[in-house]
């Protein structure tokens, strides 16, 4: 069995890590009818396999490895849901044996992703009945837990039916139709249909590793097309605000804001830096304004998917002054929009934001997803242009893009009034 043909290899050969990362990714569209047995299929892949078919020669196998990393995640990038499965190994230079550990670590990726443990066209019933338990009580964990309930509550009501709403692991009504049979059949589906790219960091021959993991795994080049969002923005539309009850100590206050940019386009660096200057940092109006002045809110913060064009403001504030809240964060909101800002600010913002990049080089995952980031745009994008971009943002540029944004929906869970009170 061969994985889809048309995959893409990027090896980053750096010194900077004693350590190999190889990364596949797994990109599906997002469907609700198949991210959570997709967020399963990750686990059940990492868990087990044909040739270490029980955890405990699993485990041994990486500790032979020296202690090799192995890991799998789900996420939502653009129009897709993506499974990544990463390996994490030391790199042979700093070994004193000739054991080859890449050649090690990709025959086990190959173990991992093309020999899972299946019978008769079904995975382990046993490993199943584990891993859906614990996704189960991952998703109970998500509903307990109010903060992430009322970012999910945002999404439900700015997003209706689109997929985007949902967090890619999955839902729990979805998880009692899943069989040991039909998860083989999900397993089937991402090596024939998904689009695939796989990303190296490490001190490593970029040609020989290129070439062994194409040998190994059959690969070709692909051309991803994301899907356009056609969602109109228009920054008069009403804005959807939503109130509802439970059982809180603080209220959460929740907004999501649409922007008409994305990655790659020419003021996409304009919304990197408003949101900074927005909400993203300890340095920023919301914390100043609505944290520290007016002591309206315990927690507050703005960020983006930009892949998108979406910013949304995360907070918790006291339950009697979610309206003052409220109307804080707004008319913050409409300072940019008029060009209240000053350029010393802009200029931290820029400063914070050239450090933050700098900062991701540093982590061989981190530097994976901007890699992966760039088969969204045409025309890779030098880490030389990224700050071009962003020092080139001026308050004109921040001003025009607030101008055109909306304010889509407002969420608020609070707890309810004591009418006996």
């Amino acid at each position: 069995m061969d994985l889809h043909s048309n995959v893409p290899i990027h090896v980053m050969p750096t010194d900077k890590f004693k350590t190999t990362t190889i990364a596949f990714k797994f990109m599906a569209p997002l469907d609700i009818e198949t991210m959570t047995a997709r967020s399963l299929l990750s686990k059940m892949l990492v868990r087990v396999t044909e040739k270490y078919p029980t955890d405990k020669a699993f485990n041994q196998h990486l500790s032979y490895l020296y202690g090799a990393y192995l890991n799998s995640n789900v996420s939502k990038f653009k129009d897709c849901h993506v499974i990544t499965i990463s390996l994490e190994i030391v790199n042979e230079r700093y070994l004193p044996d000739e054991l080859s550990l890449v050649d090690e670590g990709i025959q086990l990726l190959k173990e991992v992703i093309l020999n899972p443990l299946v019978q008769n066209q079904q995975f382990d019933e046993t490993f199943l009945e584990q891993e859906k338990r614990l996704l189960q009580n991952k998703l109970i964990a998500i509903e307990d837990n109010k903060t992430q309930l009322s970012y999910l509550q945002l999404l439900k009501y700015m997003f209706g039916d689109q997929p985007y709403r949902y967090p890619a692991v999955g839902q729990l009504e979805q998880l009692e139709h899943i069989t040991a049979q039909s998860l083989y059949h999900t397993y089937q589906n991402m090596l024939s249909h998904d689009n695939c790219s796989i990303y190296v960091v490490g001190n490593v021959d970029k040609d020989y590793i290129s070439a062994k993991l194409a040998d190994t795994f059959n690969v070709q080049s692909f051309t991803y097309r994301p899907s356009q969002d056609n969602y109109p923005i228009n920054p008069q539309q009403a804005v959807n605000e939503v109130v509802e009850t439970a059982d809180v100590d603080q209220t959460k206050l929740n907004m999501g804001f649409r922007f008409p940019t994305q990655y790659g386009a020419t003021d996409y660096p304009a919304l990197i830096v408003f949101n900074m200057m927005f909400g993203a940092d300890p340095s920023s109006v919301l914390f100043s304004e609505v944290r520290e002045k007016q002591s309206l809110a315990y927690s507050i913060h703005s960020q983006i998917d930009g892949k998108n064009g979406y910013l949304f403001v995360l907070s918790g504030v006291s339950s009697d002054a979610y309206e003052a809240a409220k109307n804080t964060i707004i008319a913050a909101f409409e300072q940019f929009k008029i060009g209240n800002f000053t350029d010393e600010k802009m200029a931290l913002a820029k400063k914070i934001i050239l450090s933050h990049r700098k900062e991701l080089k540093d982590r061989p995952k981190q530097m994976i997803e901007l890699m992966h980031n760039q088969i969204l745009i045409e025309d890779p994008q030098s880490e030389a242009d990224f700050i071009a971009g962003i020092e080139a943002v001026t308050k004109a540029d921040i001003q025009a893009l607030c101008q055109h944004a909306q304010l889509d929906t407002i969420y608020i869970m609070t707890k309810a009034v004591n009418e006996d009170a």
